[in-house]
This record gives structure tokens, C-alpha cells and sequence, in this order.
């Protein structure tokens, strides 16, 4: 690794969710292409130390940073990396003192205060896309930037937050693109489980689901890349499979319908996968347009088919909405990927049983999560109670249910009918 000032740290997740298929994505998003956007503007090279992915050996981190004596670094930090997190930056502060340290990420759009008792130096603030508040940050660590100009970031300062200017969101023109000779772009694959390269093509969501942080991230209001760049990008790579990233991928049709009539007539043959909403399945001209420029699986977040579980959620479609997609979707031979979650607020055995049979009944695949309220959470809980508002196995009780049998509904969810009884 060649010396640089600035260094991007991803370190490792707790047990439970260490180097899992439901994190990957974001490794591509979260690091890869906010690396290449402060890359490209600071102009100086900038490290990465994905931890996660690479399963860095501690001394070798340490030497690292005593070989590179960076001037400032970005720590991505989610509910599962805290606690380690936390105790790699103190190490690494004990041998820096003067590097400068900043939060991006989940934690600290979730629970800004919390950071107050912590050693870092700022984190990202809210309403602010974060590569530009990092940029500001790492300028200002090398005397490019004034303090006070700095977009997007709050600094740490005797256990007090200090706002600067106030942040902004990128046109998505500058966004940045992963580079595969960046990042550990083989242990990517291993973890996504296959070699796909996952790619941003919006960001911003109008729906403000309580366990989403889509728009805490990036805001409600869409932005979408231009299709023309996301071709030139494709057709500079060598790879077959892409996850088209957007909270929403069928939320602007036009735009979709433009970006599926652009990979059929200018880029090279791939194939790729998105998300969206079932109620935003409705167009058969888009669906039949997204198989044929290479779509072969959509990701859907149902959440659950059952009538009250959907209103305890706030969810304005039903189950008929979420068959009829399922059979557009079948009929173009795209596979129909369901989102669902377990421990719903007043979720019933009965509820989840009639999910998953509905599911099975009509040969859906099932990719469940543990309901996840972290809103929940609050800036006087430690680390080690804020890693327990975990995807996979958070909990709060279902009558009749041990906690046990919930595990084993994550973790075995085809056997469902044994578990549930």
C-alpha cells in the first residue's frame, strides 16, 4: 500500500453479521465509490483499509498506520462494527495523536449525540451527502479548508457537537464509481457470494419507513444517475453481474424504461438485479423491458403479506397488489425476491405463517431479517447495547415464540412449519 495522508477504515462486524451477503452491497457504495469522489477532488491518493472484507491482521493494521502517519481518516460506522470501531480508533489515536478522525455512516445519522463521549474528532451530519462533508474534512486536516467552512461536518469538542456549514447533496453526475483496482474487489464477491459489482444508480427515497434509513442517508427527494455514464462505466468493465443500488428502482419509469432501452441497444450483454416496492410493479411494459436488457431477479420489500402486520407498518398496499407482481414478474422470467421481516410490532406465529405460506404457495424466494426498530435506540445506550439492534438478530418477543425459534425462522426459514408448529 503506497503512503498516502488520508485513510478510509471499514473495520469488522460482530459475530453475526461479519462478512454476510446482507452487507456487502454497501461495501461497494459506502466505501468504493466515496473513495473515488474524495479521491478525484482532493487529488492526492487516499488508502483503504476494509477490514471486513479482508480480515486484517491487527499488527498489520497498526503498521500501517505508524508507516503512513495519516493526517485524517474516515471511519465507516454501522450498529454491528461499533464496539470494534470504538476500540480500533482509540489504539490508533494512542500512536496518531494528531490525526484527525471522522464518523460516516449509520451511527452517526442514527444517534449523533452518542459520539459526544467518544475520541473521534467530528462525524458526518445528517441532510448531507457524505463524501462531500469527508472531502472538506481531509482538506481541512492538511490546511486546505477553514474550519468553519467545512460542509456537512460536526466536530467533537468537549463533549459538545459543533456544527459547521451546513451540508449538501451531490448532483449525481459527480458521484463517484467503484474502481475494482481500489478496493478488495474479489473479497467483495465473496461475500455478495457471486462476482457482482453493485453500482448506485439513485439515492433518495419519498417513503420514510421507521426502519429504513434511506432518507436520513440521502434524503427524499430521488436523484438518478445519468444513463449514458452508467453504460460508459458497464461497458468499461469485465464483469457479467450488477445490482443496480436505489431504494426504489421503479419508482421514476421513465428513467428505467430509459436505462433498460440504453443497455439493450448500446451496452454490452450483463446481467443485474435491483429493489423496488410491490406497488411500484404495476408497469408491464418496464418489467418486460427489464428482462430484456438482462434483469433476472428483483428484491422486493413486502415486509409481510399479512392484513395487520401491513398497517402496523404503515404499508398501503395488500396482498393482491404483491401477487399481482409476483405473476408479472414470473412472466418475464424475473425472479421474485421477498423481502420479509419477523417480530413486527403485534406480529402473531399466525401472521408469519401465513406470509410464508402465501410465499411458498407461489414459489417465491424468501430473504427474511429481524424487524429492526432503530428508532428505538438513544445516545445513553453504550456500544454493546446498540450492537444488539442487529438485522438478523435483534428481538423483542412474539407470543409463544421462544427466541430460539425466531433464530432458527432467520437462519431456516424453508422449515418454517416444524419451527412455527
Amino acid at each position: 500500500m503506497e503512503r498516502s495522508n488520508f485513510l478510509f477504515i471499514w473495520a469488522d462486524s460482530g459475530l453475526s453479521t461479519k462478512s454476510n451477503h446482507v452487507n456487502a452491497p454497501y461495501h461497494f457504495v459506502h466505501v468504493g465509490e466515496i473513495i473515488d469522489y474524495v479521491e478525484k477532488n482532493i487529488n492526492q491518493k487516499v488508502n483503504l483499509l476494509d477490514i471486513e472484507a479482508e480480515e486484517t491482521e491487527f499488527q498489520d493494521i497498526m503498521k500501517n498506520i505508524m508507516e503512513n502517519q495519516y493526517k485524517a481518516i474516515a471511519f465507516y460506522v454501522n450498529t454491528e462494527n461499533l464496539q470494534n470501531t470504538i476500540k480500533l480508533h482509540d489504539y490508533i489515536k494512542e500512536i496518531l495523536p494528531t490525526c484527525k478522525t471522522i464518523v460516516y455512516g449509520e451511527m452517526p445519522i442514527y444517534l449523533p449525540k452518542f459520539f459526544k463521549s467518544t475520541n473521534f474528532d467530528a462525524i458526518v451530519s445528517r441532510e448531507c451527502d457524505q463524501e462531500i462533508a469527508i472531502l472538506d474534512f481531509f482538506k481541512y486536516s492538511i490546511g486546505l479548508k477553514e474550519k468553519e467552512k467545512m460542509r456537512g461536518v460536526i466536530l467533537i469538542q468537549n463533549k459538545q457537537l459543533i456544527k459547521c456549514q451546513k451540508g449538501e447533496y451531490l448532483k449525481a453526475k459527480e458521484w463517484g464509481y467503484t474502481n475494482p483496482k481500489k478496493v478488495p474487489i474479489e473479497k467483495y464477491f465473496k461475500m455478495e457470494k457471486k462476482e457482482q459489482v453493485v453500482l448506485t444508480i439513485a439515492r433518495g427515497c419519498p417513503y420514510d419507513c421507521p426502519y429504513c434509513n434511506a432518507v436520513l442517508y440521502y434524503g427524499k427527494k430521488e436523484r438518478r444517475r445519468d444513463t449514458k455514464d452508467i453504460i460508459n462505466y458497464i461497458n468499461n468493465q469485465q464483469y457479467e453481474y450488477y445490482k443496480f443500488f436505489a431504494p426504489d428502482f421503479t419508482l421514476n419509469e421513465e428513467e428505467a424504461i430509459n436505462l433498460c432501452k440504453s443497455l439493450i441497444k448500446e451496452g454490452r450483454k450483463i446481467k443485474w438485479s435491483c429493489t423496488t416496492r410491490p406497488d411500484l410493479l404495476q408497469n408491464e411494459e418496464l418489467i418486460k423491458l427489464m428482462s430484456k436488457s438482462g434483469c433476472y431477479k428483483i428484491a422486493i420489500g413486502i415486509e409481510s403479506v399479512e392484513k395487520n402486520d401491513l398497517e402496523n407498518v404503515n404499508k398501503k398496499y395488500d396482498s393482491k397488489v404483491i401477487l399481482e407482481g409476483i405473476n408479472l414478474l414470473q412472466k418475464y422470467n424475473i425472479e421474485y425476491k421477498a423481502l420479509v421481516m419477523f417480530g413486527m410490532p403485534n406480529q402473531t406465529k399466525n401472521n408469519i405463517k401465513y406470509t410464508l405460506d402465501f410465499l411458498n404457495t407461489h414459489n417465491v424466494k424468501i430473504r427474511p431479517t429481524a424487524y429492526t426498530p432503530f428508532y428505538e435506540m438513544n445516545c445513553n445506550m453504550n456500544a454493546e447495547q446498540i450492537s444488539k439492534y442487529d438485522k438478523r438478530t435483534y428481538y423483542e418477543g412474539i407470543n409463544n415464540l421462544s427466541y430460539g425459534d425466531f433464530l432458527r425462522l432467520i437462519y431456516d426459514t424453508p422449515n418454517y412449519k416444524q419451527i412455527l408448529g
